[in-house]
């Protein structure tokens, strides 16, 4: 008898059962299909060996190939699933250097310092704005002076305190 013609009676015998068999644990019919075709194309490839099996045999291989195609799909399936799943998620957080909260310390030490070394003017000014949320107009009057001499010390202040802190992060940080 012709090959072509041995395997086309094998797959006529079994096509039906396999596909329903992948249909039923993929619940997928073109999921199916596409098993059902690999399942075929191994035993073609592998033809030689099936025809010399029984006819209990060769239905015996095919389920088993089917088996374990279902079973490798099904574990491509969880990988892709838990890969989908964690792309959604986003970027996870990563977590601060333990040195995070030492250079934050640092800095505030900083700030501190060099609000310590502001002219008396500058410095009540920058609390006044920082600390007590006032406006420069308020400020103004508050000191009696005009809203523009409050924005000026305001702007020497803040140019005081990057100054110190770009020193510091120039200098301190790797």
């Amino acid at each position: 008898m012709d090959r072509g013609v041995e395997f086309r009676t094998l797959y006529d015998a079994h096509r039906a059962a396999v596909h329903a068999y992948f249909v039923g644990r993929t619940g997928d019919r073109w999921l199916a299909a596409d098993l059902m075709q690999e399942t075929f194309l191994r035993a073609w490839r592998r033809f030689p060996e099936l025809s010399g099996l029984t006819g209990d045999g060769q239905r015996a291989w095919i389920f088993t190939v089917a088996r374990n195609l279902s079973i490798d799909e099904h574990r491509q399936a969880r990988t892709r699933n838990a890969t989908d799943a964690v792309l959604r998620a986003g970027p996870t957080e990563v977590a601060a250097p333990a040195s995070t909260p030492v250079i934050a310390r640092e800095r505030v030490a900083v700030v501190a310092a060099t609000i310590k070394r502001l002219p008396e003017h500058q410095r009540v000014t920058l609390t006044l704005a920082a600390a007590g949320g006032l406006t420069s107009a308020e400020i103004a009057t508050a000191l009696g002076v005009p809203a523009g001499t409050v924005r000026y010390r305001l702007s020497l202040a803040r140019r005081a305190l990057a100054e110190a802190l770009s020193t510091y992060d120039d200098v301190e940080q790797p």
